[in-house]
């Protein structure tokens, strides 16, 4: 019974853990320091760009990081570059034009359009709004992209936690290896079949089936050998673990339709190096920017593989060189 109570108050805070994590991250999100490359057209006085970079930069709360841009031309290339998140474009004739790219987080577009309302009603202005790089038509507010990474990422988990509670740690190096080629056989698996769902059977991200098979092998493939590791090291503590660091916190901070740029300083400085927010990123990436920004999201996914396996044949090694000492026989009673 007591150990029943102890599940039930294990239980309990990983709950509350989850709903405290979810609120926080999603009660309030406002914008800070969105980047942005403000543009003046010919015919504007000299410096002028300057000027209304010093003006968005000052506004109360930093919801912009702005920077000038030489031509609308620089500009977009900027937004295709995820250098920038849009671009201010201030006209001669009075009506300004503010680009966007809902593909990269549609609550920013949203955010920058609030922003911008804000200002030029303050300055008897208008604007007109043009999303250079939307999303797809089947990509509802660029939800199909989270999703589909969390899903890579509770396979993997929920893998590595199965085996290890049903089928326990590997004794040995020979266990550890043969565990790891299952992982990377499901891996394969699970990362094609995914990208197939979203390009050949909902068309959402259609065109794209091959990269997104290797993102999805990489992303299950971290997230599973990670948590592998983790139970080799610390038994089934692992499992709990696991659920804070990729449920917990990991799918709060990838953001889902949010950017960073929206969400607590926290979530979006740790979603960037959990899978959830690394999957994400990665299906932007591909999908939208011709995989412009893939190198980060690369390197993380390999961080943890090369954790995670460390740990398993660390802690497999441990357990060949460290035997249980064998208690003699009884001696026989005449």
């Amino acid at each position: 019974m007591r150990k029943v109570v102890w599940i039930a108050i294990g239980v309990l805070i990983l709950q509350l853990g989850f709903i405290a994590s979810y609120v926080a991250a999603f009660h309030q999100p406002s914008p800070h320091e969105i980047p942005i490359a403000v543009v003046a057209e010919q015919g504007l006085p000299a410096g002028l760009d300057t000027d209304t970079v010093a003006k968005l930069n000052a506004i109360e709360g930093t919801p912009l990081s702005a920077r000038t841009a030489s031509s609308t031309a620089q500009a977009r290339d900027l937004i295709r570059n995820r250098d920038v998140l849009g671009a201010y474009i201030v006209s001669p004739a009075g009506t300004d034009t503010l680009i966007t790219a809902s593909a990269a987080g549609s609550s920013i577009s949203a955010a920058l359009e609030s922003v911008f309302t804000e200002i030029e009603q303050t300055q008897n202005r208008q604007f007109v709004v043009r999303d250079d790089i939307p999303v797809g038509i089947h990509d509802n507010r660029g939800l199909s992209g989270f999703y589909l990474a969390v899903g890579w990422v509770v396979g993997g988990y929920l893998l590595a936690a199965a085996i290890g509670l049903l089928v326990g740690a590997p004794k040995s190096r020979r266990d550890a290896a043969a565990q790891l080629g299952i992982f990377a056989g499901y891996s394969v698996l699970s990362g094609a079949l995914g990208a197939f769902i979203v390009t050949h059977l909902l068309g959402t991200f259609a065109g794209h089936w091959f990269p997104l098979w290797l993102l999805g092998t990489a992303v299950v493939f971290a997230t599973s050998v990670f948590t592998l590791g983790l139970r080799a090291a610390i038994g089934v503590a692992a499992v709990p673990i696991a659920i804070i660091v990729f449920v917990i916190l990991g799918n709060p901070s990838a953001g889902g339709a949010f950017g960073p740029n929206v969400l607590p300083e926290f979530y979006a400085a740790v979603g960037r190096w959990i899978t959830p927010g690394i999957g994400t990123e990665g299906v932007r990436s591909i999908v939208y920017f011709s995989g412009t920004g893939l190198g980060q999201p690369a390197l993380a996914l390999a961080l943890y593989s090369v954790v995670g396996i460390g740990l398993l044949f660390a802690f497999s090694k441990s357990r060949v060189a460290s035997p249980e000492i064998e208690k003699p026989e009884p001696l026989p009673v005449s």
